[in-house]
């Protein structure tokens, strides 16, 4: 029965926008855990951030809200799952996770303009929205052994950062179509913008050719990345992640490796060019 998203993601990331977006496109009914937690630490009388750290000593509230999700799976209708944590208690699901620069997704949230949340200025919600990540990362593997934030644990990963939310619910709805005929291979999705690019100087020849095969719908192969603290780094093909640049497409597909490499050597996209 290949009819769930489970839909993950940083903080800022767009889930919410991108699910409504979904939900009549696919046919789906919305389950979320985020308005629940939210629901409860109001109750509390905390802000999110403090409930998370609340939430560390008392994980009979992680696992009021949790243990629905193994349930979901035997339902027979079509839905999306929006939760930290379903894709490892919705079995079957087509496992989707948002990823966002940390700066971008301060700004959504100071624009969102919850009630739940408030910060005197973006720094503060982009170190707010740091140790949340932190204590959640923590929390999830203390009471259930697995790491939420490792992006092999997912079927697609979309980068949000610089592309609309249009953009990214066509890709989750296009990687859904083809799961659900049984195209199961892994899909990383994200920015040239964001992207840390080796420090010596790119092969210019090799960057015009991949940009003209790209203009004219030819197959290019694709760069390898290593995500190291919420950053991006290319270890191979990284000319490849130029082109699109250069073409402006707003996602250049990326195979994931397990590497460690060292941020001295790399640069940004802008110092790249």
């Amino acid at each position: 029965m290949r009819n769930k998203i489970t839909l993950a993601g940083d903080l800022g990331s767009g889930k919410s926008t991108v699910a409504d977006l979904l939900l009549p496109r696919i046919g789906a009914t919305y389950y979320g855990t985020g308005k629940i937690a939210r629901q409860v630490a109001a109750r509390l009388g905390m802000d999110i951030a403090a409930f998370n750290i609340h939430m560390e000593t008392h994980p009979e509230l992680d696992w009021e809200i949790d243990e629905p999700l193994t349930h979901l799976a035997d339902k027979p209708e079509c839905m999306i799952v929006d939760s930290r944590m379903a894709w490892h208690f919705t079995k079957g699901s087509y496992r989707v996770f948002l990823v966002t620069d940390a700066r971008v997704a301060a700004l959504r949230i100071l624009n969102a303009g919850r009630s739940t949340e408030h910060f005197d200025s973006e720094e503060e919600a982009a170190a707010r929205i740091r140790a949340r990540k932190e204590s959640e990362k923590k929390r999830y593997f203390d009471l259930y052994h697995v790491n939420c934030k490792d992006l092999f644990n997912y079927d697609l990963v979309v980068d949000t950062t610089y592309a609309t939310p249009e953009e990214v619910a066509d890709e989750i709805e296009r990687g859904y179509r083809a799961w659900q005929e049984g195209e199961d291979a892994p899909t990383c999705l994200l920015s040239p913008k964001r992207l840390f690019y080796p420090d010596d100087a790119p092969d210019e020849e090799k960057v015009n050719a991949y940009h003209t095969a790209l203009e004219c719908g030819r197959e290019v192969e694709k760069p390898t990345v290593v995500s190291q603290d919420d950053n991006f780094y290319l270890t191979g093909a990284p000319e490849v992640a130029l082109a699109y640049a250069l073409a402006e497409r707003t996602f250049v597909p990326v195979t994931l490796v397990h590497e460690t490499v060292d941020p001295a050597h790399y640069v940004k996209m802008e110092d790249t060019l």
